[in-house]
């Protein structure tokens, strides 16, 4: 009898997943047909580089105070956004941060372009590499 119940429990775990794979798969497909009136919205409510910063480096991870500094906005204005867009839908709860908020998507990945940022986690780049040569002693920037 106890058998039974597993296999039947499993075999409920095993639709539900099945479930959300076509879940994702339906809004997949829905946000690709909504594309052109999200890059709409977004062009339209982030009309500075402070809140197109800010709404990109609205990652889930970040919080108020990193975004606020790096949009070098005050972090009642970037709430007041966070607040706005929230309600818009271009940010959704975090699914790794209890409490933080993260975009939808990038703004690249509806076609616009985000003003360049020296500090964010994108921009940081690592040094050039030097090398030594095997025929001279020179040191080579790679």
């Amino acid at each position: 009898m106890a058998s039974k119940k597993e296999t039947t429990l499993k075999e409920v775990w095993d639709k539900l997943d099945e479930n959300q794979k076509i879940l994702k798969d339906i809004a997949r497909w829905i946000r690709f047909q909504n594309i052109g009136k999200l890059k709409e919205v977004l062009l339209a409510e982030l009309d500075t580089d402070e809140k197109k910063v800010a709404f990109e480096n609205t990652d889930g991870e970040m919080g108020i105070k990193e975004v606020a500094e790096l949009a070098k906005a005050p972090q009642d204005t970037v709430y007041g956004w966070w607040k706005k867009w929230s309600n818009l839908g271009i940010l959704e709860p975090s699914e790794t941060r209890k409490g933080r908020l993260r975009k939808i998507c990038s703004l690249e990945d509806v076609g616009i372009k985000g003003p360049k940022v020296v500090g964010t986690k994108k921009e940081e780049k690592e040094p050039p590499k030097e090398e030594k040569t095997e025929t001279t002693s020179e040191t080579v920037k790679a």
